[in-house]
């Protein structure tokens, strides 16, 4: 089977995703072939599967370090691995009314630790991460090869394994003559900057801070909701300037650490300080929730605003469940005026599978062997061929 995958030209690919919200699945189904003049990329379908409860809050304790035992954890693998697989059979099924037989599927799992640039292998601090997601578990339930561990590579050679779809993203965005400006504002807000020449070495990409994960948590905290539907509870709120001055002196903020982060940074814990802060402060729940609101904002502007400088941009792309959320979009008109923010829809992808989709891409890129071309963008000491193979029987 993985012979006759080598000499394909086009490839069907289910790409997975469970993102930094950890809130649930999604699929795309995407056609590709990247070896050809003209790399083309379509996307034919895609599906969003929520995280039963019990699994979800299994999850958010691996997440914020209240897992148990290592028996836990190897279990949630397992268990993780299963309902996607489940879920993959499911959705390459319900293809096949499109005529798509997928050839293999590529997953990146989920994300329960990202640790850059903390730990200290001999006299030199490296970093490390972890995804579950067992991929034995998905090709034994599908019937296909299957691509996992996107990051390791770029881990293995000294970077931080994040962003790690930058190389998809290129072959998705880059144009020789407009320069493009991407943020994903998913649990961490991030930015894909692909400057006019369509040169890959040239991609810049960088984690801004938080995205949705502050702004959920606190909605999950005071208002018992799995987050702020719209922006409507923030935007009843006033943002607390003295709060906002606080919490925007973080050290990753200032710009003191590399490219990426995560909710080890931004998650619970961060959290805590905002609320302990906001308490001193006397500022109600809705002051709040607006305040974090601005910080996800502040913090992206703050990331892009010499970027746009640079380039002279006058429309930013947007993707991730923060496009959802109109408050948070006026709140970046304000922060940044003058720029249009538009949904990636505007460059003919759904934004609400794109990452999936990205995987799928990277998925391709290991099958034919074509370097991640990662290093500017991870720190990495060289470029690697991201991700592995698990063969199907």
């Amino acid at each position: 089977m993985l012979k006759k995958l080598l000499d394909r030209k086009c490839l069907n690919i289910i790409g997975l995703n469970s993102g930094t919200s950890a809130d649930g699945l999604d699929l795309a189904a995407v056609k590709i072939n990247l070896v050809s003049k003209k790399p083309s990329i379509k996307f034919i379908a895609g599906k969003t599967v929520r995280y039963p409860h019990n699994l979800f809050r299994r999850l958010d304790d691996a997440i914020n370090n209240r897992i148990s035992s290592i028996d836990d954890l190897i279990g949630l693998d397992r268990e993780l691995g299963a309902f996607y697989g489940t879920q993959t059979e499911r959705f390459r099924r319900s293809l096949k009314d499109k005529k798509f037989n997928a050839n293999l599927v590529a997953s990146h799992g989920q994300t329960v630790r990202h640790l850059p640039g903390k730990i200290k292998i001999g006299n030199k601090k490296q970093s490390a991460t972890l995804q579950l997601g067992h991929p034995e578990s998905i090709a034994a339930a599908t019937g296909l090869p299957l691509i996992a561990d996107f990051r390791q590579a770029d881990i293995a050679r000294g970077g931080e394994g994040a962003p790690i779809t930058s190389p998809a993203m290129h072959y998705l965005f880059a144009d020789r003559r407009e320069h493009r400006l991407l943020i994903n504002i998913g649990g961490i807000s991030n930015y894909f900057l692909f400057p006019g020449g369509g040169q890959i070495k040239k991609t810049q990409a960088a984690d801004c801070g938080p995205g949705n994960s502050l702004m959920d948590i606190i909605a999950r905290q005071y208002f018992k909701k799995n987050y702020d539907n719209n922006g409507q509870l923030a935007s009843k709120g006033n943002i607390s300037r003295r709060l906002l001055t606080i919490l925007m002196a973080d050290s990753f903020l200032k710009g003191k650490f590399g490219p990426s982060t995560g909710r080890e940074r931004f998650g619970e814990r961060f959290v805590e300080k905002i609320l302990e802060n906001a308490a001193k402060l006397r500022i109600n729940k809705q002051d709040v929730l607006a305040t974090t609101a601005e910080l996800t904002a502040s913090a992206v502007a703050h990331s892009i605003k010499n970027i746009i400088r640079r380039y002279r941009l006058d429309r930013v792309y947007l993707f991730g469940g923060g496009l959802k959320n109109r408050y948070l979009l006026k709140r970046l008109e304000e922060n940044i005026p003058g720029i249009d923010f538009l949904s990636v829809k505007n460059l003919g992808y759904d934004p609400d599978y794109l990452e999936a989709i990205c995987y799928a891409v990277l998925g391709a890129m290991t099958i034919h062997s074509l370097s991640s071309g990662t290093r500017q963008v991870t720190g990495a000491l060289s470029n690697s061929i991201a991700g592995r193979i698990i063969q199907a029987y």
